[in-house]
């Protein structure tokens, strides 16, 4: 069985974040709004996926910020994290619960959680992940198994290691996650090369495939055209498996 899930992260980073939201919605380009409560236009991208029918996961963030609680101070690196997680996983879990809170707080219905730069796969945050997935009544929680861990190595060979660890942690815990996640390796830069790469490994079981398209650069010069590219047919026809 075959199942592509499309989800687009950092919704309400940036109005530019926004408004590709926007137009992926209209062309039925995306399964999934992962929505960043610490970003300043939040609010709208909740409601953008409510109002289109898309479902909504909480991107939690503990590395960027600013944060919601006045007391929440982090590390700013995945390598400091690597670090000083375990001294640090009470605080998070306060902060990512005010984080989905303040999702819940539009309206929406939180049906997944992720985390900014996959930060809930370190050891010291997959208890707190799969805590708060109990906690909120959330099935569905994003494993970072990456077939493109060779891409950036070797950040993604460890992040690799991590994220099938969770996804063990998770099955056993009968929480729900992909078999493998796509997009690690070309993040804001995702192409047709890039996809066609990995048609045959997607032919199989679920895939979720990570987006952050813009209508300008955010944060990479290739979001623009990761919007270009979700709102092709090609693109539709790729997630169908017809091409």
């Amino acid at each position: 069985m075959r199942e592509v899930i499309v989800t687009i992260d950092d919704g309400g980073m940036h109005p530019a974040v926004n408004a590709a939201i926007q137009r992926c919605i209209e062309t039925g380009s995306v399964n999934r709004v992962s929505i960043m409560a610490t970003g300043a236009s939040f609010a709208e991208a909740s409601m953008m996926a409510m109002m289109g029918g898309v479902r909504v996961a909480a991107h939690l963030d503990c590395i960027q910020g600013p944060f919601l609680l006045k007391e929440s101070k982090f590390p700013e690196s995945f390598a400091a994290w690597l670090k000083s997680g375990d001294s640090l996983a009470d605080a998070v879990k306060k902060e990512w619960s005010a984080q989905i809170e303040t999702i819940l707080s539009t309206g929406g219905v939180v049906t997944a959680l992720d985390s900014h730069q996959h930060l809930h796969n370190l050891p010291a945050l997959q208890e707190v992940i799969t805590s708060l997935a109990s906690e909120y009544g959330v099935r569905t929680v994003r494993s970072a198994v990456l077939p493109d861990k060779m891409m950036r190595f070797p950040s993604g060979l460890k992040l690799n290691s991590l994220g099938c660890d969770l996804k063990e942690i998770l099955e056993t815990k009968g929480l729900v996650t992909s078999d493998r996640m796509l997009g690690f390796g070309k993040a804001g830069k995702i192409n047709k090369k890039y996809l066609k790469k990995f048609t045959s490994l997607c032919s199989e079981g679920t895939t979720e495939v990570v987006m952050h398209p813009a209508t300008e650069n955010v944060w990479s010069s290739g979001q623009p055209g990761e919007l270009e590219l979700m709102t092709s047919e090609w693109f539709g026809d790729w997630c169908r498996g017809k091409n």
